[in-house]
């Protein structure tokens, strides 16, 4: 009975997940990504706080060295990632995005294995190669010479860069997860990524051309009915739902559930606005998760220091 209420909690996240792209895209209808982040992180952030008031003081404690690493993630895993996933959003279709956000696993295996600390076997390899013809059908629509051509091509760039972003903040979030309360930490996150998104919010930079101030009184009633709902059910009860399930079902049956990601935004985005998916979307989102199967399924070990070889006489 507790398994099955935490399975119906994973699956609750990840479909609230899978409708987080079209709501972001209505949400920066009339207002531009950073703005509609700050108000995303705003809500989210306030929403965490009041809940970190009745968590016992023994249990928000994090050393100073820690809590630089936190500010760190929550730049790679917050503010820095959405930044560029709205961006990306502008150019590109719900359904790439939530296909190329799908695929994060590969690159956090490809990392794995460059840092020498799990090996890829043949198998792993197959998967790989899968997922990335897919992602090569989704990008071109089955037209290799319209590669580097047309906005798509910016977008789906962004949600590659998106993807590897989400795969560093997922491994070097592994380490905080075993030391401190999930809650607590995606909470302190999320604050940090609010206090590192005031400044570029409210000045004329490169990101934002214009101060929120400026624009605060066009924004519409849906643009803050979007924010709240990615802050509230997206961030604070998706992540608690998403971290339940690691800590009672385990990383490996919990990150499972994420396939079904793309087919929510699939459905939400046909929906809202009337988005399809072509031929070749479908058949490289196939691939692309047929890879991730194959290369969760076909994990190898961690790789084991070889010890010193000592002569015999």
């Amino acid at each position: 009975m507790k398994n099955t209420r935490t399975y119906l909690w994973v699956l609750l996240t990840v479909t609230l997940w899978g409708t987080s792209f079209a709501f972001s895209k209505i949400g920066m209808t009339n207002l531009s990504p950073v703005h509609f982040l700050f108000l995303r992180i705003l809500f989210s952030s306030i929403i965490f706080a009041l809940s970190l008031i009745i968590i016992p003081k023994s249990k928000k404690i994090i050393s100073l060295k820690d809590l630089y690493n936190l500010v760190f993630l929550s730049f790679i895993g917050i503010s820095g990632y959405f930044i560029v996933q709205y961006s990306a959003l502008k150019y590109t279709t719900t359904i790439n995005a939530s296909l190329f956000i799908a695929i994060s696993p590969i690159f956090v295996a490809l990392y794995m294995h460059f840092s020498k600390n799990e090996s890829i076997n043949k198998i792993q390899g197959s998967g790989i190669l899968l997922s990335f013809l897919g992602v090569c059908l989704i990008i071109t629509n089955g037209k290799i010479n319209g590669l580097f051509s047309g906005t798509s091509i910016i977008g789906d760039g962004l949600m590659l860069i998106n993807a590897v972003m989400l795969a560093i903040f997922t491994i070097n979030t592994k380490d905080l997860l075993k030391k401190y309360d999930p809650f607590v930490i995606i909470a302190y996150m999320n604050i940090s990524a609010l206090i590192t998104l005031i400044p570029i919010t409210f000045t004329n930079n490169f990101i934002s051309k214009t101060s929120l101030f400026n624009v605060i009184d066009g924004i519409q009633v849906n643009t803050y009915l979007s924010a709240l709902y990615l802050a509230m059910f997206c961030t604070v009860i998706g992540y608690y739902g998403w971290y339940r399930g690691i800590k009672e079902l385990g990383a490996s049956r919990t990150s499972v559930f994420n396939y079904l990601n793309p087919l929510v935004a699939t459905i939400t985005s046909n929906l809202l606005f009337h988005e399809e998916m072509t031929t070749y979307t479908f058949l490289g989102s196939f691939l692309a998760i047929l890879g991730l199967i194959v290369n969760n399924k076909f994990k190898s070990n961690p790789l084991k220091k070889s010890k010193p070889k000592t002569m015999n006489f």
